[in-house]
C-alpha cells in the first residue's frame, strides 16, 4: 500500500506519485485562497485593533493625526486664494455637488481629463475643504510596511476628517489602480479599509469627496467608488465653455472675433488642457480668428494614432482611375471637414458608415493612405496589427482609439480588411461593437465621426451591418480598364530606365489584361529592378520598352503558376486570360459580363 504523505497541509499529496495536471492546478488555487484569506484575516484583525485602545507598542491614531496636521494644513494652502473662474459646466457641476452635499456624506465627482476636477477642488477648498493628494498618501506610506500601505490611506483621511468637515480626495482612480494591481489588497482597500472611512464619515456628520474618472461602459460607478456614494459627473465642454476658457486665458477682447461655434464644430470633444496649450501657444498672436485656432491646433494639438510620416505618400490626384471614388469622398467626408463655414451654415456632416469593397489589389488601402495625409489628425486606423491575445486586449485598443477619433471629431474612423478582422473567432464580438458605435454615433458628440471600412469580400461583412442603413456609402474598386492601365503605369513608371521617352504604353496596357494597380505598380519596379542588376553586373543596358516586357512576362508566369496549382482561372492575367476569356465589348468578357473601368 502506498505511503502517504504526513503533511496536513491541504496541498499534501502521496509522496509516490505525481498530481495529475487539473488536480495540480485546483490544489494550487486552492492554496492561493487560503494565503488570500489568511493575509484578509491578519489585516481585519490589525484594523479591528487599531480601532481599539492602542496597546503598549502601538502609536494612537490620534497621535498620527496630530503629525500630519502641518502637512495636511500646507497642501490645502497650495490652492490659489482667489480661485480659477468657472467655466459654465463647471459651475453647474458646482451647483450639482453643493446640492448633493446636502443629503449624501460621500460624493464622487466625476469627470474626463482635463474636465476641471482640480479647479472645482479650488472652490470648495476656499470654503474650508481639505485637500487630500496621492502625495500626502505616499509621503505617510513611507511610514509603513509596504504590504500595509492601505493603512496610510485610512490614517491620511481619518487625519483630515479632524481638521475639516469636508475632505477632498483627489487622485482616487490613481489610489484604486494601485490598490487593484494586486488582487488581495484592491479587495482589502475596496472593501475593509475604505468601508471604515465611510462609517467615519457618516458617524461623525462630514463629508468626503472621492475625485476621479467615470466609469468605462463595462463598469459602474458604485464598481470605483463603492455602493454608499452619490455622484456628480463634468459634462464635456460645449461651445460656451470654449469660450469662457479662451476669456479666462487671454480676456475678453483678445478672443471676441473668434467664432466659438465654427471652433467646436471643428473640435468638439477638446479637455482644458488642450484648450490651455493652444491658447497658450497663440498668446503672443494677433487678430486671432477661429481659422488661426485651427491651424494651431492642427499643427500641435489634434493627433491621429496613424504616423502620417510613416504612411507612404500619396495624394487623390496620385491614383488613376480613381475618379469616381475620389468624388465621392470628396463631397461626404473631405468636404463637410475642411470647408467648416459651409458645412455650418448648412448643417454638414460625413457620412455615418462608408464601404470600400473590391478584389485584392484594386487600390483600397492606397485609397486609405492618400485620405490619411489629406485628413492628417483626423484619420484613425484600425487594422490587423490590433490582434492580439487575450481578445480584451483587443477590445481596449479599439475603444481607445475610437474614444480618440470621437475626441478629435470630425474624423474619420479606418478600418482596414475588415472582413478578415470579422472572420477571426476569438474577436467574434467585433460586429456587435461596430453596431453599437454606429448607432452611438447618432449623439451630438459622435456624429462627426465617420467609420469607414475597407474588404474584399462583401458577403463577409455581416448581414446587420450591410441591411440595417447604417453603412451610407458604398463604394467599389474595380480591376482597371486597358486606357486606366497604361495611366497607371505612366505614373509609376518615372524617368529611370533608359529610352523612358519611348515606352509603348498602349501595347503595354493591351498586354496587361487582368492586371491590377498593385500588379502594374510591382511592373514598374521590377523593370527598375531588372536595368539596376544589369548596372551592378557591367551589362549592356536594354531599352525600358525590353524590361518592361520581361517584367509583364515574369508576372504572367507566376499568376499561371498560381492558377494550375490552385485550379483558379480567374488568377490568369495576359495573354493567358485572352485565350481564356473571350475579348468583348468593353475589353475582356466571359459569360457576357464585361467589367467596368476602375482603379
Amino acid at each position: 500500500m502506498p505511503n502517504r504523505a504526513t503533511s496536513c497541509s491541504p496541498c499534501a499529496v502521496p509522496s509516490d506519485a505525481t498530481p495529475h495536471p487539473r488536480r495540480r492546478a485546483q490544489m494550487s488555487h486552492l492554496l492561493f485562497l487560503g494565503c488570500a484569506f489568511r493575509a484578509w484575516r491578519s489585516r481585519t484583525l490589525a484594523l479591528r485593533q487599531s480601532m481599539r485602545a492602542p496597546g503598549p507598542t502601538t502609536h494612537a491614531p490620534e497621535t498620527r493625526h496630530i503629525a500630519m496636521n502641518a502637512q495636511l494644513r500646507t497642501a490645502s494652502n497650495t490652492a490659489p486664494s482667489t480661485p480659477l473662474p468657472l467655466a459654465p459646466v463647471q459651475a453647474a457641476a458646482l451647483t450639482r455637488m453643493n446640492r448633493v452635499l446636502e443629503v449624501s456624506p460621500i460624493v464622487a465627482l466625476m469627470g474626463s481629463s482635463g474636465s476641471g476636477k482640480t479647479t472645482l477642488l479650488q472652490h470648495l477648498v476656499a470654503r474650508g475643504g481639505v485637500r487630500i493628494s496621492m502625495n500626502e498618501i505616499v509621503a505617510q506610506a513611507t511610514k509603513h510596511d509596504a504590504s500595509a500601505w492601505e493603512e496610510a490611506v485610512r490614517e491620511v483621511i481619518l487625519s483630515a476628517l479632524s481638521q475639516s468637515d469636508i475632505v477632498l480626495m483627489d487622485d482616487h482612480n490613481a489610489l484604486s489602480t494601485v490598490g487593484n494591481r494586486s488582487g488581495a489588497h484592491g479587495a482589502y482597500l475596496n472593501h475593509i479599509v475604505m468601508r471604515h472611512v465611510y462609517e467615519q464619515v457618516t458617524g461623525q456628520g462630514k463629508h468626503l469627496v472621492l475625485v476621479g474618472r467615470p466609469p468605462q461602459s463595462w463598469e459602474s460607478a458604485a464598481d470605483i467608488y463603492g455602493d454608499m456614494t452619490a455622484t456628480v459627473q463634468i459634462e464635456a465642454f460645449g461651445a460656451e465653455d470654449y469660450l469662457a476658457i479662451a476669456s479666462n486665458l487671454l480676456g475678453a477682447d483678445r478672443v471676441a472675433n473668434i467664432d466659438f461655434r465654427l471652433l467646436y464644430r471643428y473640435a468638439g470633444m477638446l479637455n482644458g488642457h488642450q484648450l490651455r496649450t493652444t491658447f497658450a501657444l497663440l498668446a503672443d498672436t494677433p487678430d486671432l480668428d477661429a481659422d488661426k485656432v485651427i491651424d494651431c491646433l492642427e499643427e500641435f494639438v489634434v493627433s491621429s494614432n496613424t504616423r502620417v510620416q510613416e504612411v507612404e505618400a500619396l495624394s487623390f490626384s496620385q491614383l488613376p482611375g480613381a475618379e469616381h471614388i475620389i468624388d465621392a469622398l470628396e463631397t461626404n467626408i473631405v468636404l463637410p471637414l475642411e470647408n467648416r463655414v459651409l458645412a455650418q451654415k448648412m448643417g454638414l456632416k460625413p457620412k455615418r458608415g462608408v464601404l470600400l469593397y473590391g478584389p485584392p489589389g484594386t487600390g483600397k488601402t492606397s485609397i486609405g493612405r492618400a485620405l490619411a495625409h489629406r485628413m492628417k489628425g483626423k484619420f484613425f486606423l484600425i487594422d490587423g496589427s490590433f490582434i492580439s491575445e487575450p481578445p480584451n486586449a483587443f477590445f481596449q485598443k479599439v475603444q481607445k482609439v475610437v474614444e480618440e477619433a470621437k475626441e478629435n471629431s470630425p474624423s474619420v474612423l479606418f478600418i482596414d480588411d475588415a472582413d478578415v478582422l470579422f472572420k477571426i473567432e476569438h474577436i467574434a464580438g467585433l460586429a456587435r461593437y461596430l453596431l453599437s458605435l454606429l448607432d452611438g454615433l447618432e449623439s451630438e458628440t459622435a456624429s462627426n465621426v465617420c467609420v469607414m471600412m475597407t474588404a474584399m469580400d462583401v458577403k463577409k461583412i455581416p448581414d446587420a451591418l450591410l441591411r440595417s442603413g447604417r453603412v451610407e456609402l458604398w463604394l467599389e474598386t474595380m480591376s482597371p480598364d486597358e486606357a486606366t492601365r497604361g495611366r497607371i503605369l505612366q505614373r509609376w513608371m518615372g524617368s529611370d530606365l533608359p529610352e523612358y521617352e519611348k515606352i509603348d504604353y498602349a501595347a503595354l496596357a493591351s498586354a496587361t489584361e487582368g492586371f491590377t494597380p498593385a500588379d502594374l505598380r510591382r511592373i514598374a519596379a521590377d523593370a527598375k529592378s531588372l536595368y539596376a542588376a544589369d548596372l551592378v553586373r557591367n551589362r549592356e543596358a536594354q531599352a525600358a520598352n525590353d524590361y518592361l516586357q520581361r517584367a509583364v512576362h515574369n508576372v504572367v508566369s507566376v499568376r499561371a503558376r498560381m492558377a494550375e496549382a490552385l485550379g483558379d482561372a480567374n488568377l490568369l492575367v495576359g495573354e493567358p486570360r485572352k485565350a481564356k476569356y473571350g475579348s468583348g465589348v468593353g475589353g475582356a468578357a466571359q459569360m457576357g459580363t464585361c467589367p467596368a473601368p476602375g482603379w
